[in-house]
């Protein structure tokens, strides 16, 4: 069964369980857990497991880790790399894609297992350092962890031979961040992003935001990028699409990858997400600008 699909049927066995049953919660949170097996994606870089995706670069000095999931993902992801044949104890930078509490939660736990360093842009840095999610939908908060380097719109990542370079993308979050690289996987080289945010969560208000006051222009400036940029040939979202998308044949990518894009099927998302900012702001200036 692909990831997605096991992710759909726990998805509606939690819909089912009362709020008030707390052994059922923790049975069904550890249904989540189990659905989530570790995998090589392409050349060096693995899907570790989570309900929301994350992912481990390895190289030869150390290894790194992009976003820790929730924190009742943290078994599970520390187990994934595990059983993958890797240390965990190797982990020596920690990355993410945007703060919110799905993709940081377990930044606080893993730092304290890893002490790796923790790496953010701007805004995202500010919501792991104090733990509140500043975002323009102010979801739930996670436990504070420091951030030992924060980092601009440009600059890179480097660990045993493999370079990430940031991209600013803050429309999701002040600070949210595609990842760029690439691999090398049977002779050849293919270009990756993973994916950082690209619009606010349905419901976030778009004027007089207290958290995010340009979320606006954010994400405008966010979706102008997003459209002007070369599409990666391979794009590693943090949650898994529904249906899963069918890649591009020529790509050497584990099956099982249900948060694989192509090129192709990142311009369609882009595509997508503009036009649903787009019937945002529509709804937000029929509704007095809020």
């Amino acid at each position: 069964m692909r990831l997605i699909s096991a992710l759909i049927v726990v998805g509606a066995a939690v819909a089912c369980v009362s709020p008030n049953s707390q052994a059922a919660q923790e049975q069904s949170s550890q249904a989540v857990s189990d659905a989530a097996e570790p995998f090589r994606v392409i050349g060096n870089i693995y899907f570790v497991g989570g309900q929301y995706g994350s992912y481990l670069i390895t190289t030869p000095e150390g290894h790194i880790l992009h976003d820790t999931g929730s924190a009742d993902m943290h078994p599970l992801i520390v187990s994934n790399i595990e059983k993958l044949g890797f240390s965990v104890r190797d982990i020596r930078i920690m990355i993410s894609s945007h703060a919110h509490w799905d993709h940081v939660e377990g930044h606080a736990a893993m730092k304290r297992v890893t002490g790796a360093q923790v790496v953010a842009l701007g805004g995202d840095a500010v919501a792991l350092e104090s733990g509140r999610d500043n975002s323009a939908i102010g979801a739930r908060n996670f436990e504070p962890v420091s951030v030992d380097r924060v980092i601009e719109d440009g600059d890179t990542v480097s660990l045993g031979g493999v370079t990430l370079r940031a991209l600013w993308t803050g429309g999701h979050t002040q600070g949210a961040t595609m990842w760029m690289t690439t691999v090398q996987d049977g002779g050849n080289t293919y270009s990756i992003a993973f994916r950082g945010g690209e619009i606010p969560n349905a419901g976030a208000p778009l004027a007089n935001n207290p958290r995010h006051a340009t979320v606006v222009a954010d994400t405008q400036r966010t979706l102008q990028r997003l459209r002007e940029l070369d599409p990666p040939d391979l794009f590693l979202h943090n949650h898994p699409q529904d249906p899963p998308q069918a890649l591009d044949p020529a790509l050497p990518v584990d099956p099982r990858c249900a948060t694989c894009l192509d090129a192709e099927g990142f311009r369609r998302m882009v595509a997508r997400v503009e036009t649903t900012f787009e019937a945002m702001l529509q709804e937000a200036e029929g509704n007095g600008g809020q």
